[in-house]
């Protein structure tokens, strides 16, 4: 998360609309000197404040609406990216902040976009929920638990549910409200596990005043990028150490069909996955088939990244090159989010992505016979 914002602070521009005076004002739980708080928007920390009882005002013009970030630093040292909210920077009213401690549960209101905002994220509450209660579940799992092929089943069905909820819940969303500034962070939520025609279907539906906007310019760019790793595209090559240095190829897989599978050992999703694709690997492997699975791993974690690959029994091909999200890799397949797969046929071309459980045995099935 803490990565996520940095990229998003750096992409925030303003948009061509007149300027308006803003006002933001709240209050965070009953916090004092030298506890401060920090505006940020179009790239940059605009005001701070110290807080008094809590209670904060920040005053100016903006060229809006226009994302815009507080972040709190209970040190008061200077500007800190584990304890922030995203919210709108408009005119139109004052901006209400209040929030018991933690501004990621910052209630924010008295505009139209943040106002809106605030109802999504009331749909989206029971969905992150569940999502918190699956980690726990996943993460407080026995040995025992994990080597069990039922346990992880239920947990990678409960966690295909729960993605294909989200996707409905923000499709809905973008549909009723096209002219909300709201509905580009829904489309980035959708984004993550759906195919580029997917993505743009919904992005058409955007009101111009969106796609005009500096967020959705910016969208814009990210859907001619995600364009190259659509459905019916070549899958970009790339060359990426294997585990014991030797450097592979993307296209050197070439003649067979590929799934060319994204994960990292740090994700518990990912791990859940694998007997999965270990059982299609297993059953298809000597009918034209393969797989090449790409880590997100963190550097100086080759040990941990290896041991995961032992422990989980992946007998494919498995390269990195321990960059984390800052893996060229991330940009050249626009990954948002892990897991994600891409099947690719005999002669490079996409012909699906994302296919979990049952999905990837039938459409393997379909490809390559049962």
């Amino acid at each position: 998360m803490k990565k996520l914002i940095v990229v998003i602070l750096v992409c925030s521009f303003g948009a061509a609309f007149s300027q308006s005076k803003f006002v933001v004002k709240g209050r965070i739980a009953s916090l004092n000197k030298p506890a401060t708080l920090y505006l940020i928007y179009q790239g940059m920390i605009a005001d701070s404040a110290i807080l008094n009882n809590g209670e904060f005002i920040f005053n100016g013009t903006v060229t809006g609406p226009i994302d815009a970030y507080l972040t709190l630093n209970k040190a008061g040292t200077g500007f800190t990216a584990d304890n922030f909210v995203k919210f709108f920077l408009e005119g139109g009213g004052p901006i209400n902040v209040s929030s018991p401690e933690s501004l990621a549960k910052a209630k924010i209101t008295g505009t139209k976009d943040n106002d809106e905002n605030q109802r999504y994220k009331a749909l989206m509450s029971p969905i992150e929920r569940r999502d918190e209660e699956l980690e726990t579940k996943d993460t407080s799992a026995t040995e025992e638990q994990k080597r069990s092929p039922q346990f992880l089943k239920e947990l990678e069905l409960a966690n295909k549910s729960l993605e294909k909820e989200r996707r409905e819940i923000n499709r809905k969303f973008i549909s009723e409200h096209p002219s909300s500034l709201v509905s580009l962070d829904a489309l980035y939520s959708f984004a993550s596990y759906s195919d580029y025609n997917a993505v743009v279907e919904l992005y058409e539906k955007l009101a111009p005043s969106v796609k005009n906007s500096a967020g959705g310019r910016q969208y814009a760019k990210t859907l001619e990028a995600m364009r190259a790793t659509g459905i019916g595209q070549i899958a970009p090559d790339f060359e990426l150490p294997d585990t014991s240095g030797n450097m592979i190829k993307l296209s050197s897989f070439r003649g067979k069909y590929l799934l060319l599978d994204f994960w990292a050992s740090w994700c518990p999703v990912c791990r859940e996955s694998s007997p999965t694709v270990l059982k299609a690997y297993s059953h298809y492997k000597n009918k034209n088939f393969n797989v090449l699975s790409v880590s997100l791993d963190k550097p100086g974690d080759k040990k941990i990244w290896l041991s995961a690959i032992h422990h989980d029994g992946l007998l494919w091909t498995q390269v990195s090159d321990l960059k984390f999200w800052q893996s060229p890799i991330v940009t050249l397949y626009k990954l948002t989010a892990l897991p994600q797969n891409f099947l690719i046929d005999p002669s490079g071309k996409i012909i699906a992505r994302d296919l979990r459980g049952d999905e990837l045995n039938n459409k393997l099935a379909d490809v390559l016979g049962k």
